[in-house]
């Protein structure tokens, strides 16, 4: 008996931790742009190395209207202990990109987002 009340309360402390640190829609779009804003400078240092200065300023302004496009097709739906972020492509589907879980987005890897910015027409 006193065991089950010990994993009861382990697991309603792990649950009330889980709801409190529920990552919001800032902390996806923040963890989201990390991402593109690597593989953006990632393409972008790989692409020519001779060319530094300009692919500083292309990769700076890829950097502004990709956070700039993302945040319109951004949503995030909050399941009280996690949260998914969605994003809305131009045919309005929506389509997992991040889950949030204890104050932490997990998201897609570089060659997903790389991808998605390909057809998107932003690379």
């Amino acid at each position: 008996m006193k065991s089950t009340l010990i994993t009861l309360l382990v697991i309603l402390g792990l649950c009330v931790i889980a709801v409190v640190t529920c990552p919001d829609r800032q902390a996806h779009k923040d963890a989201m742009m990390d991402v593109i804003n690597t593989s953006i400078h990632h393409s972008m240092s790989s692409s020519d190395p001779d060319d530094t200065g300009l692919s500083s300023l292309f990769g700076s302004l890829g950097s502004n209207i990709a956070s700039f496009f993302f945040d319109d097709r951004l949503s995030v739906k909050n399941y009280f202990v996690c949260s998914i972020g969605l994003f809305t492509d131009f045919d309005e589907e929506s389509k997992p990109i991040s889950f949030g879980i204890f104050g932490h987005v997990f998201t897609f890897g570089e060659k997903d987002i790389q991808r998605v910015l390909s057809e998107e027409g932003l690379k």
